[in-house]
């Protein structure tokens, strides 16, 4: 028999320009306070869903027992992001496409606040990636760091889906020489690299034709955007694996995580992707069997 959660401080993050996210946070916040739980909003989104006197800071949310993310996958990209480190799972309420991560449906969304405050659904640990960035300059917003020939080290930065090394001028590529565990593998002519986790083996890294892996696997996979040499594949890593990718030539690159970001990268830095120590971590009511998940998302057919 499952015992009902502890549920004192729940924390939630909503899509700002739907309706229905609106909506369901309106009901996620009447469930709450119907439980004498505190409900923690980032100031943005309290002011956006006319709660501001639920607002916080966006830290606050780490102490919270769970987050409830509302929207689409992006919206618990970003929930992820804010509490992840902290170990505080998520529950994911879909409010807007057939997403990957965002789960729970509109018309499911009652019953499945039902099952969390009985304590019952179970966990679902999502491997994440981090990044460590070396020779970006002291300041990114400018190119003071370049220009005086001092550089920092960013980071670890973490993210769900995926790093992205990205040619920073339009028209042209970037060099990349990549390492795999400390040894040197080949470089790249390339408009990008895609360092990706499965969960986003569906994401930008699907975009390229990389692999598609099932997301509650452990591994690294490093897919070239439009690279210029016949070795053109996808590599799928062990998660235990050091991808290093140093920019070289005179070209500068951007990277993001998660499309976030958009750090300067000048000739001979360096971003080191591995497996992120801790994993994002949410909460499941239903089984969503991945291909099924596929099959919807794709429209393939059934014979």
């Amino acid at each position: 028999m499952t015992e009902p959660r502890r549920l004192s401080r729940i924390g939630l993050v909503a899509h700002h320009d739907r309706p229905l996210a609106h909506d369901l946070a309106a009901m996620v916040i009447a469930w709450a306070e119907s439980l004498h739980a505190s409900v923690l909003i980032p100031t943005g989104d309290a002011e956006v869903l006319g709660r501001p006197s639920l607002g916080v800071a966006d830290d606050e949310l780490c102490g919270a027992d769970v987050v409830i993310a509302i929207g689409g996958d992006g919206t618990v990209l970003r929930g992820v992001g804010l509490v992840a480190d902290a170990r505080v799972p998520l529950v994911a309420l879909n409010a807007g496409q057939l997403g990957y991560l965002a789960d729970v449906t509109p018309d499911r969304a009652e019953w499945a606040l039902g099952e969390l405050a009985a304590g019952r659904g179970w966990t679902e640990d999502r491997m994440r990636i981090s990044a460590t960035l070396t020779g970006v300059p002291d300041d990114p917003s400018t190119d003071a760091g370049r220009e005086s020939g001092e550089s920092t080290v960013l980071g670890p930065l973490t993210g769900l889906n995926e790093v992205v090394v990205d040619r920073a001028e339009t028209g042209h590529t970037v060099r990349l020489r990549v390492h795999l565990d400390g040894v040197f593998f080949t470089s790249y002519v390339a408009d990008g690299m895609v360092v990706a986790t499965p969960t986003g083996s569906t994401a930008y890294a699907f975009s390229v034709r990389g692999p598609i892996v099932a997301p509650t696997h452990r591994a690294l996979l490093m897919v070239p955007v439009a690279p210029h040499l016949l070795f053109d594949r996808a590599l799928v890593m062990e998660a235990s694996s050091v991808i290093e990718l140093e920019v070289v030539g005179h070209r500068s690159a951007k990277v993001s995580l998660d499309g976030q970001g958009g750090f300067d990268l000048p000739p001979g830095g360096r971003v080191t992707c591995r497996t992120a120590a801790v994993p994002a971590r949410f909460i499941r009511f239903e089984e969503h069997r991945f291909h099924d998940v596929l099959k919807r998302k794709f429209s393939l057919a059934d014979r």
